[in-house]
């Protein structure tokens, strides 16, 4: 009997285990400023909104993956050109529509965050594009993580 509650709580805590492993993935994403991509870990909802109270045509995107059952852990979106894999929907004054390529608008700030499943995955960073459009990491600001405001 002893031996079968040691068996019992040994495979309980080798599940424990995997089960803590399994929470602890990595969703955090980063700028390429001179590819200008951003390489997103075990995407889910990525949203780069800008700043401006207009909902003009550069203002709003959501971005997610084609397939969701897709286990890839790196995704790249192209901010000049076609992303592969990936949904794009811009948001305007008329609503939804889906698009290939990503335009944001020059002399502005963004934030992207990439969302889901939970609070650890809100994941909120800041940024602003130069006279070209090219995004750029906004050095004044720093990354949230979670849902608090700290």
């Amino acid at each position: 009997m002893k031996a079968y509650k040691k068996m019992k709580m040994r495979i309980l805590m080798f599940l424990s285990f995997f089960l803590f492993l399994s929470c602890t993935s990595d969703h955090s994403f980063s700028l390429d400023e001179k590819r200008q991509t951003i390489v997103v870990h075990n995407l889910l909802v990525i949203e780069i909104e800008s700043d401006s109270s207009q909902t003009d045509e550069g203002h709003l995107f959501f971005i997610t993956k084609e397939n969701p059952y897709d286990t890839k852990e790196l995704d790249t979106i192209r901010l000049q050109g076609q992303s592969s894999g990936l949904i794009i929907k811009k948001g305007d004054s008329s609503g939804y529509k889906k698009t290939q390529i990503i335009n944001l608008l020059s002399n502005r700030k963004y934030t992207i965050t990439h969302s889901g499943m939970g609070g650890r995955v809100r994941i909120q960073e800041y940024f602003w594009t130069d006279s070209t459009g090219n995004l750029r990491v906004d050095p004044t600001r720093k990354r949230k993580v979670g849902y608090r405001d700290s």
